[in-house]
């Protein structure tokens, strides 16, 4: 019994295995079949016997050659895409005119034939070890001896097709594996170049020059030499890039970058920084040769035409330079941040130049104070540490106070009092102003229906304000909140920021003087085109500018201006103010003149609180 157990235990063991084993499936046999076989021999009977052989065993393409120009021929005609059909040749020794050593050498010398097997029949009916050994190397995949059999020939056949079979798997996978790295070596290598270069102009990138800049710095620090970095901006880059699309901005990188290859050398390093932004490392140049290539490099780009879409656009750049000398001690980031603000100081002095990167450049000190300010400004209007003043307007015929202007002012650390010209230029620059003249509207209405109600109040107000709608909606909301009567609002606009946006904002002067309120044009005189645009523009009252107020009485030109500033007025049916009057005299003066209200120090300075109801 437990023999019967351990034997059927065996039997189910080895059949596991034989299951897991691949086997030959009969579509291989199949397949294996209908390969093309190539028997050459001199004696016509010998290859017709085995030709009956194969196919009686069922192999269906035979074909029977009796010289070498056959089996070549055979070869010729088999390739078809690089591919040759023949499976297998047998070759007989009785073949004179053709050796396995000659077939072998020539079909070695074509991919599509190298991996076809040759099976060798020898006249020899018994064991040549020499001869065995000479015809496996030269590529023999079976040495088959006479007398042939049914029971001997077919399987060497089946045998040696499968080991073509095998063979053009491995020499596939081989090919698709090649094929696979050279697309890993493709990628690797577009990889690596993107690391260090730019996708667009095929420039390198900051990575790159960052590492020349270290590079240059040693090399001036041990070699006493000067190297110089320019920082090149395209000037008006976004008009085109905005009235063009992005294609034809792209289009005009690509150009710039390659005039710069051609303009610099191949040893300097190219870069492009940023959207509109390459930057050019040139080492070995002092700085009077360094500035004569940047201005040859403007020169070249002064009037650079642009063509897109039959349009030509006229296009200039800024270049800040740093030159890069050892003893300043500095990092690759420091040489990189000079040129820059070098670049900066180029653009904000009107485009189109050179600029030497210096530390006494004001145009940095501005920028640096911007980032200085702009968080108090946002912490500020966060924490509620804005406040108002209030400087009284005297009316001239009624000798009475009757109006009081706005004026803000910003709380700082540990009570500092800053005055707008602290912070109203940053907050434009950084794009803080509208919340300011938000929160100036929210606060003055609120105040305003506290007051009495003779009492007007005036409203500065930044330019750009009167191109928000939200403006015209807060007002109304404000309006209609406080109860607050319209003609008490009198909301000051500067010429210079009614004249930037003309007919916006005379638009929205328009919709707000439609819900009662008035207007006030400030610095009235200030600007060149003053009357010229006074009698389009929709306000009620004129500022006259402070600056021909403080020297009226001594200056005649002042006299007349002044006075010719307030008979215009009149004429058009508005109230004028003088501000900055300090004086009794130039009191007197501007009442002889017929002003309608003085504004100064004489009247009244700022306070911190308006009379209630």
């Amino acid at each position: 019994m437990d023999i019967v157990i351990n034997d059927n235990l065996e039997l189910e063991q080895e059949l596991t295995i034989d299951q897991q084993r691949e086997t030959v499936s009969a579509s291989d046999v199949a397949n294996l079949l209908t390969s093309k076989i190539v028997i050459a021999g001199a004696n016509f009977s010998d290859v017709a016997f085995m030709e009956t052989m194969l196919k009686i065993s069922g192999f269906t393409d035979i074909t029977g050659v009796n010289d070498a120009a056959g089996v070549m021929e055979n070869l010729r005609l088999g390739i078809s895409d690089d591919i040759c059909d023949v499976d297998l040749i047998v070759l007989d020794h009785s073949l004179t005119d053709m050796t396995a050593n000659d077939l072998r050498q020539k079909m070695d010398l074509f991919d599509e034939w190298r991996l076809i097997p040759i099976i060798a029949l020898t006249n020899e009916s018994h064991w040549d070890h020499a001869q065995v050994l000479s015809d496996l190397d030269h590529g023999v995949t079976s040495l088959l001896y006479r007398p042939m059999t049914a029971e001997s020939f077919p399987p060497a056949v089946m045998t040696a097709l499968a080991v073509k079979k095998e063979r053009d798997e491995v020499a596939q996978r081989q090919l698709q594996l090649e094929d696979e790295l050279s697309t890993l070596k493709v990628m690797e290598a577009r990889l690596q170049f993107s690391v260090t270069h730019d996708d667009l102009t095929g420039l390198s990138n900051r990575r790159r020059l960052e590492e020349a800049l270290e590079l240059s710095l040693t090399n001036t620090l041990n070699f006493n030499t000067s190297s110089a970095l320019f920082y090149i901006d395209l000037d008006s880059f976004k008009v085109l890039n905005d009235a063009e699309g992005h294609e034809a901005g792209d289009a005009l990188l690509v150009q710039v970058a390659n005039t710069l290859r051609s303009y610099f050398s191949v040893k300097d390093t190219l870069v492009r920084i940023g959207s509109d932004e390459y930057a050019v490392l040139v080492d070995d140049i002092e700085q009077n040769m360094a500035m004569e290539q940047a201005e040859g490099l403007r020169n070249l780009f002064d009037g650079y035409r642009f063509e897109y879409n039959e349009h030509c656009y006229h296009l200039s750049v800024s270049i800040g330079m740093k030159i890069i000398v050892g003893r300043d001690e500095q990092s690759a980031g420091e040489v990189l941040s000079h040129a820059n603000q070098a670049c900066f100081t180029a653009k904000t002095r009107g485009r189109n130049r050179v600029h030497l990167f210096s530390l006494d450049d004001r145009e940095m000190h501005s920028l640096r104070h911007s980032v200085e300010w702009a968080p108090r400004i946002r912490a500020a209007l966060k924490q509620e540490n804005f406040l108002l003043e209030f400087q009284p307007i005297h009316s001239v015929a009624s000798s009475e106070v009757t109006h009081y202007e706005c004026l803000i002012r910003m709380r700082g650390e540990e009570g500092t009092l800053y005055y707008p010209n602290d912070f109203i230029p940053v907050a434009e620059a950084m794009g803080l102003i509208h919340q300011i003249d938000f929160w100036v509207v929210n606060h003055a209405f609120d105040l305003m229906s506290t007051m009495s109600s003779a009492i007007s109040i005036t409203i500065n107000l930044s330019g750009n304000i009167f191109l928000d709608q939200n403006l015209y909606s807060l007002i109304e909301k404000k309006l209609a909140d406080t109860g607050v009567e319209p003609n008490r609002v009198v909301f000051e606009i500067t010429e210079t920021s009614a004249i930037s946006n003309f007919e916006q904002t005379k638009a929205m002067v328009e919709r707000l003087r439609g819900l009662g309120c008035r207007f006030a044009l400030d610095d009235f005189g200030a600007g060149f085109n003053s009357y010229s645009y006074l009698k389009h523009f929709p306000v009620d009252i004129l500022k006259i500018d402070g600056g021909f107020i403080t020297n009226l009485v001594n200056d005649p030109v002042d006299q007349l201006l002044v006075k010719s500033m307030i008979d215009i007025a009149h004429s058009l049916g508005k109230k004028t103010v003088a501000e900055f009057v300090e004086h009794q005299s130039t009191m007197d003066l501007l009442k002889s003149y017929g002003v309608d209200y003085v504004q100064g120090y004489l009247v009244g300075k700022p306070q911190a609180s308006l009379p209630t109801l």
